[in-house]
């Protein structure tokens, strides 16, 4: 006598595969979010810094970028809150900063000049924790702003930086 349907077995068998497949592919999903929301600030923050660069050379004058662990802050000259001028621009942030510029948890800042340059080499990287690999960090010298992935240690330094 031929049998119809499933037995009870075949079922939970069809649902423990089932349950574990959604299983591994929220873990992986969750891993890739947070791999993208990552990216994704850290070319904000890319892009920003070079907005400000771009505006200090036509405007002929300093636009000073002040960063801290959960946001930045543009000013449209090189002086900030400390002399009474506020930030035309603040942005908060969603993952925490890491830097290794002079003052970071205080407010540590990045001064272009007339001409597009700065003196403030620093490193600023996204989300210090994360361990899966991707764009995270940014590394910031005098003529030009370099993105890439920490990758070489856990400390933002250049050193520790792949540049892309």
């Amino acid at each position: 006598m031929p049998s119809r349907g499933f037995s009870l077995v075949e079922m939970l068998t069809i649902m423990a595969t089932v349950a574990l497949l959604v299983a591994l592919g929220t873990v992986m999903f969750q891993r890739y979010d947070r791999s993208f929301r990552r990216e994704a600030q850290t070319r904000f923050i890319l892009a920003e810094l070079m907005k400000a660069r771009m505006q200090a050379i036509t405007q002929h004058r300093v636009i000073r970028v002040k960063l801290y662990p959960d946001r930045f802050e543009v000013y449209s000259s090189g002086t900030d809150d400390r002399n009474g001028a506020s930030p035309y621009m603040v942005q908060q942030l969603r993952l925490p900063l890491s830097s290794n510029a002079v003052g970071f948890g205080g407010g540590a800042h990045v001064d272009f000049k007339e001409t597009g340059l700065t003196d403030d080499w620093c490193s600023i990287c996204v989300d210090a924790d994360a361990q899966s690999p991707g764009l995270d960090s940014i590394v910031i010298s005098a003529t030009r702003m370099s993105p890439g992935s920490k990758d070489k240690g856990n400390e933002c330094t250049s050193d520790n930086i792949t540049i892309r």
